[in-house]
């Protein structure tokens, strides 16, 4: 039986203690992996409501309302299972900035896509680019996820 050398033992530790290194914060930081998780999960569930706007052009109701504990879709009536509601993780509140009316309580989307206020209709449509909509999970890991005023969803502050 051959015993390993001390290269492939230094080789070992050394691929142990980088592993360690570049995952132990995803684990030791469980607030932080929350807001990330948080984070991804708004970015899709807009994105779903987005698309769904888009091709049901007919009906201005898609979109998603803000609570202080959770965010929920709103498909036009249509019932939302639990898997869709997203719940806030519990750290100092979640934020909202557009110039938007009524952005604070939810945001919808028009059928172009583009970020629009709660109370808009297909009747009087509102059009592309009149604001951008930042949605801040605050907290010792702030995340922030921005609806452009073109309709782009992306992660990071609206700029």
């Amino acid at each position: 039986m051959q015993a390993m050398t001390l290269v492939e033992l230094l080789i070992v530790i050394i691929i142990i203690g980088v592993i360690s290194v570049t995952a132990a914060p995803a684990f030791l930081n469980r607030g932080g992996f929350e807001q990330q998780t948080f984070q991804a999960e708004l970015i899709s569930a807009l994105r779903l409501t987005q698309q769904r706007a888009m091709q049901d052009a007919t009906q201005a109701c898609y979109g998603v309302n803000f609570q202080a504990t959770q965010i929920t879709p709103s498909l036009c009536g249509a019932a939302v299972s639990a898997e869709r509601v997203i719940a806030v993780p519990n750290v100092n509140g979640l934020s909202v900035n557009a110039s938007l009316a009524n952005i604070s309580n939810g945001l919808r989307f028009n059928s172009l896509g583009c970020p629009v206020s709660t109370n808009h209709s297909t009747s009087t449509p509102e059009l592309c680019g009149q604001s951008a909509v930042e949605i801040t999970l605050t907290g010792p890991n702030s995340k922030t996820v921005c609806v452009q005023s073109q309709g782009y969803i992306r992660k990071g502050a609206c700029n």
